[in-house]
């Protein structure tokens, strides 16, 4: 009797939560992976961080460094109608009346830096560092998101598993009521208890309401991070894989490859690359100018009826800085600085990763602990809501102790969603710091 009365409350709960879940029947799965892809495809951050890549990559050539010279091409046409009249030396007198002038001009231009301190060079270095760097910073960011991703989805599942806890709290409370109602009517309870069933299980139904509204909440924060119509409706998964594998590593297996540690390393090796160029320009500049030049006139008066020049012609100049109101020592100065600068930076990164660290994986060990006594006690708890079900058909237990017993189970579903969630933060925090959630 008592066996077949536990499976119909079991079958209950699972018909209730059935229903619960009937208005999601139509909705797509969506799984954690397929929820990763779309970001990389679609997160406008890791969009923005690959045009700046791209926008690195063009300005990475040899020409913006100034390795390459500068060629322009001229010419120009001009032409004049105009009375003239005109006295010589020689005594010859010329007028005329609607004399033309036309004149033909053109030059190819070349302007080439030979040696600027060695400048060109460490610039094209620089360009590389900054691309490098833009490299890195996309990496940093598809890490980024893939990890807000994980997170967002695992508040999703979270909050899925919130309501299936809400939901059982329903489905015992309406087990409970109809238990009672029965015993009232059969003489052998008060009404009392059926009339405290009765709200204990409209309460659920409210907390329904309110858990569904944030789940839905849930849901639309995950889409914003999948860079997608945050009005989507989709289902998650029941659960998610929670990695127990993972290992304390000491700080020098792991901080070379944090991206952000990386990043850190990028600025100092461009203020150095600086200062390289605050010294350059304390060195002299050779240029080379060249041209060819045509010029065609045809005067229809004046000394010269027809005259026409061509030819190459070139020189080398040399410029050498004495004296700049001592400019060029103060950015060197400043550019020292910055190096220091950037080395603090990148010393004080380092010690507040290895402090990161030490704390995610304090947090995700006693995660593990926490889930492991979760999963314990809910053994526990369910096994006692069933002995207090029956105890409580039978008339042994009265309604406050079916009630305690209903409340501790619910408490404990929601618990175990809890530390779950707690270990996938963690778990994801962790993997994050040692560059290991994107290969």
């Amino acid at each position: 009797m008592n066996f077949r009365y536990i499976l119909s409350g079991i079958l209950f709960i699972l018909v209730t939560y059935c229903r619960a879940q009937e208005a999601g029947e139509m909705q797509s799965l969506l799984t954690l992976n397929e929820a990763v892809n779309s970001a990389l495809e679609q997160n406008f951050d890791i969009r923005i961080a690959q045009n700046e890549l791209q926008q690195a990559h063009a300005n990475n050539t040899i020409g913006n460094a100034g390795m390459l010279p500068e060629v322009t091409l001229n010419g120009g046409l001009n032409g004049s109608v105009s009375d003239t009249k005109l006295e010589l030396a020689s005594g010859q007198v010329q007028n005329r009346d609607g004399a033309t002038s036309r004149g033909l001009t053109g030059s190819v231009l070349l302007n080439w830096t030979l040696f600027d301190g060695m400048r060109m060079f460490i610039n094209k270095k620089r360009l590389d560092e900054i691309e490098r760097t833009g490299g890195i910073a996309l990496k940093e960011q598809v890490q980024s998101t893939v990890a807000s991703v994980i997170n967002a989805y695992a508040a999703v599942v979270r909050q899925k598993q919130q309501l299936v806890a809400i939901d059982t709290a329903m489905a015992l409370a309406k087990v409970r009521m109809d238990i009672a109602r029965r015993k009232f009517e059969i003489g052998t309870s008060a009404k009392t208890d059926y009339l405290q069933a009765q709200v204990d299980y409209n309460a659920s139904r409210a907390a329904h309401l309110t858990q569904e509204a944030a789940l839905r909440q849930a849901k639309d924060s995950l889409m914003i991070t999948m860079g997608r119509d945050q009005f989507a409706d989709y289902d998650v998964l029941d659960s998610l894989y929670l990695n127990k594998a993972l290992t304390f590593k000491d700080k020098q297996s792991w901080l070379a490859a944090n991206f952000s540690y990386q990043l850190a390393g990028q600025q100092k090796m461009l203020a150095e690359y600086d200062w390289q160029l605050a010294r350059g320009a304390q060195l002299p500049l050779l240029n080379l100018a060249g041209s060819y030049n045509y010029s065609k006139v045809n005067s229809g008066a004046g000394v010269t009826l027809f005259n026409r020049t061509y030819g190459p012609q070139g020189a080398l100049n040399l410029s050498i800085p004495v004296f700049s109101g001592f400019n060029l020592q103060r950015q060197k100065r400043i550019a020292r600085q910055e190096i220091a600068r950037q080395e603090l930076i990148v010393d004080q990164l380092s010690t507040s990763l290895a402090a990161r660290y030490r704390t995610a994986w304090r947090s995700y060990d006693n995660a593990l602990k926490g889930l492991d006594l979760e999963q314990e006690n809910i053994k526990y708890a369910q096994e006692n809501v069933m002995i207090q079900q029956a105890r409580f058909r039978v008339g042994v237990a009265n309604t406050l102790e079916l009630r305690e017993a209903e409340s501790s189970y619910v408490a404990a579903l929601a618990r175990l969603s809890d530390a779950a969630y707690n270990v996938k933060i963690s778990e994801t925090s962790l993997l994050q710091l040692e560059n290991a959630l994107v290969k």
